[in-house]
């Protein structure tokens, strides 16, 4: 179905990048059939000029990870031979097109995902087709990566693209969203306002390691907890890669928005909507649950589904004094506006907001964000966990609940960038503060460009986790350090 779907876009976004294309060069088909160079665009260049206008960029590089806090019974360290380690070879190539009213541009990706990884689909990595019609309006179609929200790489109102987390957040933001099939319009006034609408038949839902070193704690002990609910022995325990997903890609899994763009003074603004699914799954038990309260051995597995979701957003950026600041924040609206169906996600809001000022230090930039969440409608959540257990007798919960009662959820976000030497030697440093859960992540990388299109660079990931109801918890020995090379051309 998947590439079913990919090539019904790739099709809708070649023939309407052809129309305008035959158009801005001339080509034409004659009464008899045969192809003709022959037209108007045949004066002004014909294929030469095609060719001309076609580029090619690529982006080969490698990363060789070793993983130093490991533990192998928890309480010794393991040996620095027995490190664990991790190669990353990636390869991307691509094309772009741009004509008088059309362009074009497409990647290959080839790395441990897209090959080794099961998601062949992901070779294609985008591709998009566009065609300008009156210079107002700007139509697109293809599979493809589409930002809202005025956030810096931190977003509650960017939705249409799911995340790819078996890397956790190591990927920059932009790499580790999955492409999606889609089709774009945007219309812009004369007076600058900007209309934006996207349709996606289909949709993907985030990523989880479902093996390895990055395997969410949450995960492992939720099927750890369906084990024990089943009375499943060691040799007929369930693993997450038995649960059954839902097939996403199908047309009631769809997507659609729409979001204006304007400046109102020294602000820039922004509302959207969009109507889709949350790309984390929700767990349902009310089968198992339902045996259980009947006295019989449960024999049931979950009903694993993806929200309905819609999502109300404003947006704001602007530059106070020497401050760019920027702010986004979303209402999620789910089925489960009460509170009261433990296994829907319950109603929430989400906020971003931050600033980030060059220091009259060198080269020091400095971006600091803080990036929210809050469910409405907590006071159910206990509620109905505590229903489910005088019903059952069973450890189970409403898929919100939090044992710590704590259901806001803000990270601080920090990161400081500096330069050197004509910026050949640069250093990112980025740091992520769990607020309530007391998690911390550090991540500095030291890049220097030996000649041009080629750097090599030195990074790594330190990880603290509070406690056992941290955020990041499973992942707490999962510190590494990472020597890289790329070529870009």
């Amino acid at each position: 179905m998947k590439a079913r779907t990919i090539l019904s876009v790739a099709l809708a976004g070649a023939l309407l990048a052809g129309a305008a294309f035959t158009d801005d060069f001339g080509f034409d088909f004659g009464d008899d059939g045969g192809f003709d160079f022959g037209g108007e665009g045949a004066s002004s260049g014909g294929i030469g000029a095609v060719l001309s206008a076609i580029s090619l960029n690529g982006d080969a590089s490698l990363a060789g990870r070793v993983y130093v806090d490991r533990r192998d019974d928890g309480n010794s360290r393991l040996k620095v031979g027995d490190f664990p380690t991790a190669v990353f070879p990636s390869l991307k190539l691509g094309i772009a097109y741009s004509g008088a009213s059309t362009d074009f541009s497409g990647t290959i990706k080839l790395d441990r995902t897209s090959l080794g990884g099961g998601y062949y689909t992901d070779i294609l990595d985008e591709f998009t087709a566009r065609v300008y019609v009156n210079g107002n309006l700007q139509l697109e179609a293809g599979k493809m990566k589409v930002v809202w929200g005025k956030g810096d790489k931190l977003h509650v109102l960017d939705n249409f693209n799911a995340n790819d987390y078996t890397d956790y957040i190591i990927p920059d933001y932009i790499d580790r969203r999955i492409a999606e099939p889609m089709f774009r319009a945007v219309y812009t006034t004369d007076g600058g306002i900007k209309f934006e609408g996207i349709y996606t038949p289909t949709m993907t839902g985030d990523r989880y390691a479902s093996s390895g070193v990055w395997i969410p704690g949450k995960m492992t002990k939720a099927v750890d907890k369906l084990n024990a609910m089943l009375g499943k022995k060691d040799n007929e325990k369930i693993s997450l890669s038995d649960l059954d997903y839902p097939d996403t890609f199908a047309f009631k899994y769809g997507q659609a928005g729409i979001r204006s763009t304007f400046t109102l003074g020294p602000v820039d603004l922004g509302v959207s909507y969009y109507y889709g699914h949350n790309k984390q799954v929700s767990v349902d038990l009310s089968p198992i649950l339902a045996e259980i309260a009947a006295g019989q051995p449960p024999t049931e597995l979950p009903k694993l589904r993806y929200d309905r979701m819609q999502v109300f957003g404003l947006e704001a950026a602007a530059v106070l004094w020497k401050f760019n600041t920027r702010a986004e924040f979303a209402y999620n609206l789910t089925a489960d506006t009460a509170g009261d169906d433990p296994w829907v996600k319950n109603n929430s809001i989400g906020w971003v907001v931050g600033f980030d000022i060059d220091l009259p230090l060198h080269n020091v930039n400095v971006n600091l964000q803080n990036q929210g969440s809050y469910v409405l409608r907590n006071d159910k959540i206990d509620d109905n966990t505590k229903k489910m257990v005088a019903t059952t007798g069973s450890k189970v919960s409403d898929g919100d609940y939090d044992a710590d009662g704590r259901y806001s959820n803000n990270k601080l976000v920090l990161a400081v960038t500096d330069s050197w030497d004509h910026e050949k030697t640069k250093l990112d440093v980025k740091a992520i503060w769990g607020i309530e859960r007391g998690d911390v992540i550090v991540l500095p990388k030291l890049t220097r460009t030996l000649l041009d299109g080629f750097d090599v660079s030195l990074s790594g990931m330190f990880i603290w986790c509070k406690d056992e109801d941290s955020e990041f918890d499973g992942w707490q020995h999962n510190s590494f350090v990472t020597v890289g090379a790329r070529y870009q051309f």
